[in-house]
């Protein structure tokens, strides 16, 4: 046999070789990055779960379930297939759909849901104007959306009147609008990306 021949026969099964373990853990590295996002996803949505399942019948009413961004809507969800069973508020934005949500009968504890789409007709974003009679209540409910917010997305940036959060997908507001005589808070989600 020709040297030459075997050396290249050599070379050629060696390329070879290190070709076939390099694709071989190029696709065991795309499996576990795979694996372990699957893994996070699942993560977080069980913290999301805990996160509703600890917090106060109140934000129970308002949120609705630990599925989706809030009351179980989704970013990029059709705006026709969003399943409220409140009524539709009195006045409509010019903008998206808004619902009221009352607590009670006495028409002075309620929530306003609005949602906004975007230029397909898919949610973009999320308002919710939460008014309560008393402004002990609209402080309790504030520092149980701070506790429930920051379980989800971690560590909001503000101040005692306005706090922020965000993750990849997603921005959150906080903010007190209330007035002495109408207490409450304003909740924005809004997609980002």
């Amino acid at each position: 046999m020709n040297p030459k021949t075997s050396l290249l026969q050599k070379n050629l099964a060696f390329a070879l070789i290190i070709s076939f373990l390099i694709i071989s853990n190029a696709c065991q590295t795309t499996s576990d990055k795979q694996e372990a996002n699957q893994s996070n996803l699942e993560s977080k949505k069980q913290a999301k779960q805990k996160a509703w399942d600890e917090s106060t019948p109140l934000l129970q009413r308002i949120t609705l379930g630990s599925e989706g961004i809030i009351r179980n809507v989704t970013w990029g969800q059709d705006m026709s297939t969003i399943g409220e069973k409140v009524e539709l508020s009195e006045t409509q934005p010019s903008v998206g759909k808004s619902y009221t949500q009352f607590f009670d009968d006495t028409d002075l504890n309620f929530v306003d849901i609005t949602y906004l789409p975007d230029e397909n007709n898919k949610v973009k974003g999320i308002i919710l104007n939460i008014f309560l009679e008393e402004q002990d209540d609209v402080l309790d409910l504030t520092a149980n959306f701070k506790e429930y917010l920051g379980n989800i997305y971690g560590n909001g940036r503000g101040s005692a009147k306005k706090i922020v959060w965000k993750n990849e997908n997603t921005q959150v507001i906080l903010e007190d609008v209330g007035t002495p005589k109408d207490p409450g808070i304003q909740v924005v989600f809004s997609k980002i990306n």
